[in-house]
């Protein structure tokens, strides 16, 4: 009986901790919920601290301090949990580890670090035999509902990453499905057909990299190849469209500085719509995930083979297919598949200008940002704009959106 007794006792010393010792000694979780909103058909692993990923890295330069605890805060605040790549300055950089064909090109020394702490990131993804993971830069901002815009652009995704049996076992995809049996390149979020259902990622099991946060990327146009079975080197053309998202910001906001252009998704389409497409022409790389295929891909193309410029100009050209190479008998004995390269429009992800505006690459926005504000493209409910507001524990509603909707309804 006396067990009994001393697990009683355990029991109410448990209780009474919990119940009376000041509130910050519990080891509880202190980050609000409001801002989740899962919608039907939603995955829970996104709700998850890694955003249904393995996990989550920032890029930042140790000496960034500043960065580094602006981070600190937006991710805890938003129930995010990271790991930290250290950046690497580009004085660090022997010439003697760049691939070959860096020799005597004019790489500048931002360019040289950002592109090692890019592949010393892909590098822990491949030795850890991650399934997946997010890379951050430390100057990435987001709207508080990111898990919510997540679970919504998880779904499109899939439709460029999981087999489909409206589609012979293939993706939506692949071989122009939908843009030769319908004459439209556009597909509704609502109307995507059965796809099977993922086993590796919320995301879908065959993509290479999921491009969330840019400063611009393009629409993929159709081919004129009428083999739609012959290997494209060119992204597939279908988008997924998702109206009436109220966290996309009106069409006059669509740019990614105040003295840019408007993005063509502002005119094509109308207001509070988000497309998924095939990344294509992309740029900027505030935010991106690499499955584990996509990791030792990008590893072997960009750690061994080649280094010409900015990491994300690479990037960009090899999600639009323009590092693939094979000889005849290659082709003919196994046909290389074009990098599965998804994105967004507005990205989920953007770049936030602080007061100052410094960027350790280059000026950011042509030279042409307000040093004076603060400012996020793209992100209405920004976490970086809000962050005294949330640190005080202030709701969904007494929140600023910077990017308030203009037009009367």
């Amino acid at each position: 009986m006396l067990w009994k007794y001393r697990a009683a006792a355990i029991v109410l010393i448990i209780f009474a901790m919990y119940f009376f010792l000041p509130k910050p000694l519990r080891l509880v979780d202190q980050t609000p919920v409001w801002y989740i909103n899962a919608p039907v058909n939603g995955s829970p692993d996104i709700l998850n601290a890694t955003l249904g990923f393995q996990q989550v890295f920032v890029i930042n330069l140790p000496a960034r301090t500043d960065r580094r605890d602006a981070m600190t805060l937006a991710t805890a605040l938003t129930n995010i949990d990271v790991t930290w790549i250290d950046g690497v300055s580009g004085d660090e950089i022997s010439d003697k580890v760049l691939p070959a064909d860096s020799s005597g090109k004019a790489i500048s020394k931002g360019n040289k670090g950002s592109w090692r702490a890019h592949m010393n990131a892909l590098q822990k993804v491949v030795h850890q035999n991650m399934t997946s993971a997010l890379i951050l830069e430390d100057d990435a901002d987001w709207d508080v509902r990111l898990k919510s815009q997540l679970q919504v652009f998880a779904q499109a995704a899939r439709a460029f990453s999981q087999p489909s049996t409206a589609n012979a076992g293939k993706s939506l995809s692949e071989g122009n499905y939908y843009a030769s049996t319908t004459h439209q390149q556009d597909l509704p979020l609502t109307q995507i057909p059965p796809i099977t259902h993922p086993t590796l990622t919320s995301y879908g099991d065959n993509w290479d990299v999921l491009w969330l946060g840019h400063c611009g990327t393009d629409f993929p146009q159709p081919t004129n190849d009428a083999n739609t079975n012959t290997p494209s080197h060119s992204p597939p053309p279908l988008r997924i469209t998702i109206p009436n998202d109220a966290t996309v910001p009106e069409p006059q906001h669509l740019k990614p500085h105040p003295f840019a252009l408007q993005d063509p998704l502002a005119t094509i389409y109308p207001p509070h719509t988000r497309v998924v497409h095939a990344a294509s022409g992309t740029t900027c790389t505030q935010a991106y995930a690499v499955s584990q295929r996509g990791a030792r891909k990008l590893l072997w193309q960009f750690g061994l083979q080649t280094f010409t410029t900015g990491w994300d100009l690479m990037l960009g050209k090899w999600c639009d297919g323009q590092y693939m190479t094979s000889t005849e008998a290659e082709l003919a004995s196994r046909p290389l598949k074009r990098p599965v390269c998804v994105t967004v429009q507005p990205p989920l992800f953007s770049h936030h200008y602080g007061k100052g505006a410094a960027s350790d690459i280059t000026s950011p926005g042509g030279g042409f940002i307000d040093k004076e504000k603060e400012m996020t493209p793209y992100v209405r409910l920004s976490v970086r704009l809000n962050m005294e507001r949330l640190v005080g524990g202030a709701g969904l509603e007494e929140l600023v959106d910077q990017w308030p909707d203009e037009t009367m309804v």
